[in-house]
């Protein structure tokens, strides 16, 4: 897969209407490392990447694999956000995060708990029913002494 690094950075700088010196300075690099990574010539280390990429809003994978030249400022933030929110859809799906773990266990237990209270609530049902019935034999009970004592 081509790197389009260099070409998306010099096109998002463009699009931002900044000078290769603006950048620079806001980024804490020289106005000719700059010039050098949107040329090619080298390639920034991974912290000056990340400062890149927060500086613009987009992710790495974004900066380096896809083609922004036919794309507005407006549509690559759009991109972005939309890449960004799969992003975190996809982390929520991913098991093998502990954090992720504790949230599906949480999810797992609150069902639980649900559960058990639909028991409860059934079981309460049951237990009033019972002695709903208990009072009626009760009642059965002394009309049939009575009809008895009255003989």
């Amino acid at each position: 897969m081509e790197n389009k690094f260099s070409i998306n950075l010099r096109i998002l700088r463009k699009k931002n209407k900044l000078t290769l010196e603006v950048l620079g300075k806001t980024l804490g690099i020289s106005k000719s490392a700059l010039s050098d990574y949107e040329n090619g010539h080298t390639f920034p280390s991974l912290d000056v990447c990340e400062g890149i990429c927060t500086f613009f809003g987009i992710g790495l994978d974004d900066l380096k694999n896809s083609d922004f030249s036919e794309m507005t400022l407006e549509e690559i933030q759009q991109f972005a956000k939309q890449k960004e929110t799969q992003q975190k859809n996809d982390n929520k799906n991913d098991l093998s995060d502990p954090y992720n773990q504790l949230v599906f266990q949480n999810k797992l237990l609150s069902q639980q708990v649900e559960g058990l209270q639909v028991q409860l609530q059934l079981v309460r049902q049951l237990f009033e029913s019972k002695v709903s019935e208990i009072k009626s034999l009760q009642v059965q009970i002394r009309l049939l002494e009575e009809k008895l004592n009255s003989y």
